[in-house]
């Protein structure tokens, strides 16, 4: 078996690789971290791997690649993408507000899930940047992390119930007035990260 990191063989014993795919990509794993780098492809026998639990449970297999990239590169286009999405998604919740105005219902409940899962997606992005990072979100200067995300959680949960209790025009009143006003707050933490971006890594 051949086992390779962004094209140059690894040293890795026998005895990891007969322990399997999992003992593997561990070992791996630790030598790009050692760079500064995290694994962000996997590809055996020439295929592409989705993701590492497809890997580990994938029999055979002669030829294993792995693709690394810098932690700080990956973090500097997590936070690109999170300050870009921040606008887009405030807009979409006013939309989705305007709409439950307008008495388009289809529309907003569509829209409205569409908003939860890219919320609960710039939550994620944000703190796996933290993590590469080696930040505490509750360092921040920005505000008070812990707080706005426990508001951010306590506005979700309420517009979940509103939303199936039908009281929509009461939905659309917590996304202008409550829900809106929260997810700016976010923005000021992702321009203190990115203003991290280029410090030493913790």
């Amino acid at each position: 078996m051949r086992v390779m990191l962004d094209g140059t063989p690894l040293a890795i014993s026998g005895d990891v690789i007969d322990e399997g795919k999992e003992a593997i990509y561990e070992a791996a794993k630790k030598i790009a971290l050692s760079n500064n780098s995290v694994i962000v492809k996997i590809a055996v026998d020439g295929v592409s791997i989705e993701d590492e639990d497809a890997f580990f449970s994938l029999s055979g297999g002669i030829d294993i690649q792995f693709s690394s990239q810098p932690v700080i590169d990956l973090v500097r286009e997590s936070v690109s993408e999170g300050e870009k999405y921040m606008p887009a998604l405030v807009k979409g919740l006013q939309g989705i507000a305007t709409m439950i105005e307008e008495n388009n219902e289809t529309g907003a409940k569509n829209s409205f899930s569409q908003a939860i899962d890219g919320i609960n997606w710039l939550i994620s992005v944000f703190a796996r940047s933290c993590a590469l990072l080696g930040i505490n979100a509750d360092d921040l200067k920005s505000g008070k992390w812990s707080q706005d995300s426990a508001e951010l959680n306590r506005v979700l949960e309420e517009m979940i119930s509103v939303m199936e209790s039908g009281r929509l025009m009461r939905l659309a009143y917590i996304i202008r007035e409550n829900l809106v006003p929260v997810v700016q707050k976010f923005s000021a933490y992702w321009s203190e990260i990115a203003s991290q971006l280029d410090s030493p890594l913790h």
